[in-house]
């Protein structure tokens, strides 16, 4: 019959679980550039870093508060501050992805922008002075255009 080791206590599993969440949570940043559904990726963004603080503060809370029964008080610290720090480069980058110089050569809210020639829908060439100048339908010639860019995969 096998020997136990009475002092011999179980891992805390619930935090490597959650740095392995927090972990997927930095990585799931990425999913924009894969062809999926835009619209879940913002809450899967948003989820994953909150289940993966609550498995790992339920972790830390159990290798302190409960230290005969479960292991892990100092590689729960450890996994903690890792999985902290991981967030805080997701937060930052999330935050500072904005932070693009702008460019110098744009128009400005309200200034007229420059003429320029696009293809439309039916493969013409139409340029914006065009636009302006040539009355659409019986109205007479319009003040203002609507460009409408589509992002995606074409």
């Amino acid at each position: 019959m096998p020997e136990t080791n009475p002092s011999h206590k179980p891992g805390n599993i619930l935090l490597w679980i959650g740095l392995i969440v927090i972990v997927l949570a930095v990585l799931s940043n990425f999913l924009y550039y894969l062809n999926m559904p835009q619209a879940i990726i913002p809450w899967i963004n948003l989820l994953l870093p909150l289940i993966g603080l609550y498995l790992l503060i339920i972790g830390v809370k159990r290798a302190f508060k409960q230290p005969q029964v479960y292991s892990g008080k100092i590689w729960g610290s450890i996994v903690t501050v890792v999985a902290v720090a991981f967030l805080s480069l997701s937060i930052y980058g999330a935050i500072h992805a904005r932070d693009l110089p702008p460019s110098k050569g744009a128009p400005r809210v309200g200034q007229k922008a420059p003429d320029f020639t696009l293809t439309d829908t039916n493969g013409q060439k139409v340029s914006l002075s065009q636009l302006l100048s040539s009355p659409v339908g019986n109205s007479p010639r319009p003040k203002a255009v609507l460009l409408v860019f589509y992002r995606g995969y074409w």
